[in-house]
């Protein structure tokens, strides 16, 4: 087992099919993640090296693959992660359904969207090299995409990040290059698959997927566009993928009759080998059922009369948020009875009784940052049901409150920047010195943000800079920067026309979109 831990760059490509070309499999390692997180995995993967940028480290594992391509960590619902296990038979499967269905060739740029330690940078990554397709990585991550679209011919987008771009739709620089967008991760709104069809019809195909990381990467697939018709209701899920069989079952593992829902359950091709280092585990969900291996997702769905699957939600506590796959268990096992988490909107919150941040600073040194909450809620006491089990319905929704002594914002641009903040976030009173992130934003959020200050200003600030100056003054000082090189991009004869220009538009400059 080889961990790589060398961010979104052509080393860690290259470590993958390196890794495979000794008979090794890749365990990623995102740089980002706590180093508590990545040493655990490294441990329990029993990976024997790792790649860094300053060299190989030794690390001392003994695992031997068989048939193993990689190993994926994933939240597990006990408190400790588990990984998954992927055979090359099954990518294999994967890899030849996704280039001849997606029609990929020497002619595509394909975006790797995905962090390496999330199963989707599989569907972007191999596909496209093994169609003699240009791969085109983010330099800053994700979050960038918008700044790197040019020529672009195919997303491949967790489903939330997807619904945000669609609610800025006429904001974002389109290329006419692009032919295909791929969502997955959660389930697609109907709403914002109408207003794709109306900006642009059918030109760009637009695929919704499901699947589990068990199932290596995706178990189903529907063209949400095709026959000419007007999508209207729930968008399904399709129909399983290149070999792949969906049961649906009910709680006696009896298949469901077409219509009624049952629990969705994969099997055939593409299936994982189970988990790595549990046994147990991988018995109780990847279970023989019908003489049949099948793997248990936990996922209810229904057959409509169409063919199609339909998703409608868990069995369990699990919960996808912006395309996460989160165990409410896993965070509050470290939080030792002194807390709860809990989704609301498209933020997590903690709950604690007692002072959060020394909890929140714990979370932060064991977890990556997405299943670190956002914002954190003070309780007197965790709401309790009759049997005195965690009641998860009764936690309260945050409410906005300022941590220092509020400041009104003192310039046009920090009102603009507030007002923006305010609307995204949903939240009143936004001061100048209040934080983005504190007030419960996330980098999916931030190309909202972004977006609505173009749209505001004419003035296309780099999406890094929320992360980098993410209060509202240091948004706004910014902004003024940037419309001051603007000022100073202009000619002489261009100055005088805006100034003519500028008698006559009683509003302030911000509100125009000029500087």
């Amino acid at each position: 087992m080889v961990g790589i831990r060398l961010g979104r760059t052509p080393d860690a490509v290259a470590a993958m099919l390196a890794a495979w070309r000794v008979g090794a499999a890749y365990l990623p390692l995102d740089p980002e993640y706590p180093e508590q997180r990545l040493a655990l995995m490294t441990e329990d993967s029993g990976a024997s090296v790792v790649l860094t940028p300053d060299g190989p480290r030794q690390a001392g594992g003994t695992f031997r693959p068989q048939d193993t391509a990689y190993v994926i960590y994933t939240s597990g619902s006990t408190g400790v992660p588990k990984g998954v296990l992927v055979g090359h038979r099954a990518l294999a499967e994967r890899v030849a359904w996704m280039r001849e269905n997606y029609g990929l060739g020497p002619a595509d740029r394909v975006v790797q969207f995905a962090s390496l330690s999330f199963d989707a940078h599989v569907e972007e990554i191999f596909p496209a090299l093994a169609s003699g397709a240009r791969l085109e990585l983010l330099p800053d991550g994700a979050v960038t995409l918008t700044d790197h679209l040019d020529g672009v011919t195919v997303l491949d987008l967790p489903t939330a990040y997807w619904h945000l771009l669609v609610e800025e739709i006429d904001q974002i620089a389109w290329p006419d290059t692009l032919r295909l967008v791929i969502l997955g991760g959660e389930q697609v709104h109907e709403a914002a698959v109408l207003r794709w069809r109306e900006r642009f019809g059918e030109r760009i195909r637009l695929v919704n997927t499901y699947g589990p990381t068990e199932a290596t990467v995706i178990a189903t697939a529907d063209d949400l566009l095709g026959g000419g018709t007007p999508p209207s209701g729930r968008p399904p899920i399709g129909r399983p993928v290149g070999g792949t069989r969906i049961t649906l079952l009910d709680a006696a593992d009896r298949p469901v009759p077409p219509g009624a829902v049952g629990e969705l359950c994969i099997g055939g091709a593409g299936l994982a080998d189970g988990y790595l280092g549990r046994p147990e585990l991988t018995a109780e969900r990847f279970a023989v059922i019908g003489g049949e291996r099948l793997y248990r997702t936990g996922d209810r769905a229904r057959l409509r009369a169409d063919g199609r699957l339909e998703f409608l939600g868990r069995q369990d506590d699990q919960v996808k948020l912006r395309g996460f796959r989160i165990e409410p268990g896993e965070i509050e096992a470290l939080l030792g009875g002194r807390g709860a988490v809990a989704v609301h909107g498209q933020t997590l919150v903690g709950y604690t009784v007692g002072d959060p941040e020394p909890v929140a600073e714990q979370l932060r040194a064991a977890l990556p940052a997405h299943l670190v909450p956002a914002v954190w809620v003070q309780l007197d006491a965790l709401p309790l049901t009759p049997g005195g089990k965690l009641d998860r319905a009764a936690l309260p929704a945050p409410s906005h409150r300022q941590d220092q002594e509020w400041t009104a914002p003192r310039t046009d641009a920090e009102a603009l920047v507030a007002g923006v903040f305010a609307e995204v976030l949903g939240v009143d009173g936004v001061g100048a010195f209040d934080d983005f992130f504190g007030l419960g934003g996330h980098s999916l959020l931030a190309v909202k943000v972004v977006a609505r200050v173009r749209a505001a200003t004419d003035v296309d600030l780099p999406i890094r800079t929320l992360f980098d100056r993410s209060t509202v003054a240091g948004t706004a000082q910014a902004l003024e920067e940037e419309l001051f090189a603007e000022i100073d991009r202009l000619s002489d004869a261009e100055a005088a026309e805006l100034l003519m220009a500028d008698r006559d538009v009683p509003d302030g400059p911000l509100e125009r979109g000029r500087p």
